[in-house]
């Protein structure tokens, strides 16, 4: 009559609605598990023709996925990006400077990166975007 599936597990029934809601919280835990919120950490970066140079803040930090094969083969190393910052404080446009070793953590630190987000920086009370910001994103093993 009812067109609700019914899963068992040990004494408990849970319906497929349950079922969702669990696996709905169990995701949003991991995703608060691997980002940081409240990760203020501010980069450097030039704004206007003349490049003057300003501090951006960041906001909200996505922390890189370590690639497997970095990790079978015990690889540690960073990479350097960089970026302009928007004036809603998006990240557009990152790409790689430097990185150690080259063709390993290129691919999570760009998609990493482009999560981030920064307070909407202002200029002289205008507000701007900022060119040429750079950041450092480190890959160590714990």
């Amino acid at each position: 009559m009812y067109n609700t599936l019914f899963l068992f597990y040990g004494d408990k029934e849970m319906t497929l609605k349950n079922n969702i809601l669990c696996l709905l919280g169990a995701t949003i835990i991991s995703a608060l598990l691997s980002t940081s919120i409240s990760s203020a950490t501010t980069h450097k970066g030039n704004v206007g023709e003349d490049g003057d140079e300003i501090e951006v803040t960041r906001v909200f930090y996505a922390s890189p996925t370590y690639p497997r094969n970095a990790i079978r083969l015990g690889r540690e190393g960073y990479v350097l990006i960089e970026f302009d910052v928007d004036t809603d404080g998006a990240v557009l446009d990152p790409y790689v400077i430097e990185s150690e070793p080259t063709g390993v953590f290129e691919r999570s630190a760009i998609k990493a990166v482009r999560k981030w987000l920064y307070t909407p920086p202002v200029y002289n009370g205008v507000s701007v975007k900022v060119n040429d910001v750079r950041a450092r994103v480190t890959f160590a093993l714990n």
